[in-house]
């Protein structure tokens, strides 16, 4: 009886630790799963077009044209069609006006900011924000972006 009794208790405190290592190994692969949110300011883009597909693609569409996937989970939002920026300018990106636009801190008539993120807060460093460092780095990735934007323009 006690050699059932100790096989049991071995056998249970075998299945336990099987368990408690399962548990360990999937608690791991989810925080390293990519749908786990990470501040944008925690980011390191190599590009501006990763900077795009991370977090404008959502809602304009990997292509840029206002169709992103967002669209059918976010109501009433409506993004525009970023491959047409020049054409609607007569030919002429204008840069500043998009650098304003997706840094969001300047009021843009017309532009409604509560459909779009403010990145240039949101691209800060986390505990240095505003800061010229922060400010810098900011600006940087806001100046990839919109140079991408600008590279995916209709002729």
């Amino acid at each position: 009886m006690r050699i059932v009794i100790n096989g049991l208790i071995a056998a249970t405190c075998g299945f336990a630790l099987i368990l408690a290592i399962c548990a360990c190994g999937s608690t791991a692969a989810l925080a390293q799963d990519s749908d786990v949110y990470h501040p944008a300011s925690e980011e390191h883009p190599q590009s501006g077009k990763q900077d795009f597909m991370n977090h404008c693609a959502p809602c304009h569409g990997t292509d840029g044209k206002g169709n992103g996937p967002e669209l059918k989970v976010l109501p009433d939002i409506h993004p525009s069609d970023l491959t047409n920026i020049t054409l609607k300018n007569g030919g002429v990106f204008p840069r500043q006006k998009v650098v304003d636009m997706v840094d969001g801190r300047k009021a843009i008539p017309s532009h409604k900011r509560f459909d779009m993120p403010f990145w240039g807060v949101n691209f800060q460093q986390e505990g240095k924000e505003f800061t010229p460092e922060s400010e810098a780095k900011a600006k940087a990735r806001i100046d990839a972006l919109v140079a991408y934007v600008e590279s995916i323009q209709r002729q």
